[in-house]
């Protein structure tokens, strides 16, 4: 049996299915990650036309079948469409970052308001953004969202034994294994090097809503982030990152 079922949705993305049809991924308030189909939605006569493009925030309404994973749209009407996004291509590349960490990592049908309300909180924030913070404010959402999928990095000491920090001149030892900083004792063949500045700005990143980055903390933290999402998420890389800049 189906049954009509109403929600507050972002569109993460989407893909054409047939000619006039499109499938899209969605991270709904009430259910988590959803796929729904919109049948004729792309016709220019269809309701629904424009309702489903990414990023858009839409109230959805859509029939739910049990041992389905795919559920059929019935209506959409778009809250906000974060149009200054769509007007830049430098904001439409910083948004797929983030839409796309949270396409494939999040389980299927696993409500998440901290999820939630960090995707909708960074698109707003990347709606309003000056063009030249946007790789810094995608790092540091990066940064926030792997912390969700419960790899949150250990800055204060040693992430093994809890020793002060070591560093070698003016850097630190950070494990990408350890998943975090570490002395002499623990250093091992996944250490990068990072100065005080990328260390602060990284444990700044979950304390305070606005960081200033140096060029060379976001030059590291650049470097950093990749490796350390493909090495705690089995290997997952994100192609929306070739085109940040």
């Amino acid at each position: 049996m189906a049954n009509i079922q109403k929600t507050e949705g972002i569109i993460l993305r989407t893909r054409p299915f047939k000619e006039s049809s499109l499938i899209a991924s969605v991270f709904t308030r009430k259910f988590g990650k959803i796929k729904i189909i919109a049948k004729g939605c792309r016709r220019p006569k269809s309701k629904m036309c424009g309702t489903l493009e990414p990023f858009a925030r839409d109230e959805i309404i859509f029939y739910k079948r049990e041992a389905k994973d795919l559920y059929t749209l019935s209506d959409a009407a778009t809250i906000n469409e974060f149009m200054p996004i769509r007007m830049s291509v430098r904001k439409i590349a910083a948004a797929q970052t983030l839409c796309e960490f949270i396409d494939k990592t999040s389980p299927a049908e696993e409500a998440d308001e901290k999820v939630y309300a960090l995707l909708l909180n960074f698109l707003k924030i990347v709606a309003d953004a000056e063009e030249s913070t946007l790789k810094a404010i995608a790092y540091l959402y990066l940064l926030r969202g792997t912390a969700h999928a419960g790899h949150r990095p250990h800055l204060e000491n040693c992430v093994r034994c809890h020793a002060e920090l070591t560093r070698t001149g003016e850097k630190s030892y950070f494990s990408l294994a350890g998943g975090g900083v570490v002395c002499d004792r623990h250093f091992d063949d996944t250490v990068v090097l990072l100065r005080p500045e990328t260390i602060a700005v990284l444990q700044q990143a979950f304390d305070t809503k606005k960081i200033i980055f140096t060029r060379t903390a976001l030059e590291e933290i650049e470097r950093l982030i990749p490796r350390y999402i493909e090495y705690h998420l089995d290997g997952l890389s994100l192609n929306s990152l070739k085109h940040l800049s």
